[in-house]
Formats: C-alpha cells, sequence, structure tokens
C-alpha cells in the first residue's frame, strides 16, 4: 500500500492572503510554539459544498465523510494549455468509471505550470459544460481537479465570476456532487481506480473547507 499527498502546501501566494502569525515562538523563548492561521475556505485544495452556491444546504461540518472517501476513478486526459475538456474526451476517459464513485481529472497541470505561478491559473485547460453534465450524469459522489477545472476562475481575483460562468459550479456542484478542487500530484497515481480520502476541516457553519486529500493505491 503506498499513500498519495494530492494536496497543495498552504503558504504565501500571490493569489490568495495567508497570514500566519506567532503568538510563541521559541525564538522568543516562551517554551512553546503556537501559530494562527487566517485564510479563505476556498484557498489550496479544499472542498466545496453546495452551500457554496446554493442557499439553505448543509454546511461542512455536517457532510457524511462517506460522500468524500471511498473507491475513486482516475479519468486519465491529455490537455494542454487552454484547451477545453470535452464530453467526447471524459467519455473517452471514463470507461472504468462506476456509479457512486469519486471522480479524479488527472491533467497533470502542475507538471506543465508551477501551481505557484500565475500562468498555472491563466493558461489552465477547463472544463465545458457538455463533459460537466455528462460527469453529473455518471451518478458520482465527488469529482476533483488538477487544474483550475472553470475558465473564468482565471479572472480572480481581479473579478469574481457569477455562479452561472463557472461551469462545474453551476452544473456540477448545484446538483449536489461536491467539488474537491486544486488537488496537485494527481501524476502519481498510476493506476485508473484508488481509494481517495478527501477529508476537510470540520468548521460549524462553513460552506467549505480546506482539506488534506489523499490517494491509496497498491
Amino acid at each position: 500500500m503506498k499513500l498519495i499527498d494530492l494536496s497543495m502546501t498552504i503558504q504565501t501566494h500571490w493569489r490568495w492572503p495567508v497570514k500566519l502569525e506567532f503568538l510563541q515562538s521559541h525564538e522568543k523563548g516562551t517554551g512553546f510554539q503556537v501559530c494562527s492561521l487566517n485564510l479563505s475556505m476556498h484557498t489550496f485544495t479544499h472542498i466545496d459544498t453546495p452551500l457554496h452556491v446554493m442557499p439553505n444546504q448543509i454546511t461542512i461540518d455536517q457532510v457524511s465523510l462517506d460522500h468524500l472517501a471511498g473507491p475513486a476513478a482516475i479519468l486519465n486526459l491529455k490537455v494542454g494549455p487552454n484547451q477545453a475538456i470535452t464530453e467526447e474526451a471524459v467519455r473517452k476517459a471514463g470507461a472504468h468509471l462506476k456509479p457512486g464513485d469519486i471522480v479524479l481529472l488527472k491533467t497533470g497541470w502542475d507538471l506543465q505550470r508551477d501551481w505557484k505561478t500565475r500562468e498555472f491559473w491563466t493558461e489552465a485547460p477547463f472544463v465545458d459544460e457538455k463533459a460537466a453534465t455528462w460527469l453529473v450524469g455518471q451518478k458520482i459522489k465527488a469529482v476533483g481537479f488538477d487544474f483550475p477545472q472553470d475558465y473564468h476562475i482565471r479572472d480572480i481575483p481581479a473579478r469574481h465570476p457569477r455562479v452561472e460562468e463557472l461551469t462545474t459550479h453551476s452544473i456540477i456542484l448545484c446538483r449536489g456532487i461536491y467539488l474537491i478542487e486544486y488537488l496537485c500530484n494527481l501524476h502519481q497515481i498510476k493506476v485508473d481506480r484508488a481509494e481517495i480520502f478527501a477529508l476537510p476541516l470540520k468548521i460549524a457553519g462553513a460552506e467549505g473547507a480546506p482539506a488534506r486529500v489523499i490517494a491509496v493505491v497498491p
């Protein structure tokens, strides 16, 4: 058994304000080191619940872990910069997909562009509407991406797009299928099926949360 970490490291990043404050430190001779962290729930590797885009939904602390852990189908997609991921592409790559799966769209985009650079976000491939609709029809419980999956995510933080502009949010998340966003290292998964554990922080009242996501492979 091998564990593969699919999570970005939370650190200083041009896209997101990250405030890590040392309340106590060894350098100050306090005997303890104690940090405080301030960041958005939608930064780095994280989970989106439907509450992110629709009112009157359950919060992240109420989500059953069954929705975010279990068998996953890895869809191996060959795409380049600014390329749309189509229904044909996901249908072909997803022949082994089963109802109830978690689906991971594996592009290796983090090998083409470093996720810490602007180009990772501004030149990324993206999921088109027909591909998103096809994924919904497969009765999956969550879908994860190793690239910024909606075309207009590239507009953030200059502007914040409407829900309707964000394809996977308006089509997949609005159907109650959870999004596992901003994964990395999917290229290390060499099999087409694995066990996935996407465990968000249990934060009362929140619509999403940072997550440590791992794959378990033979």
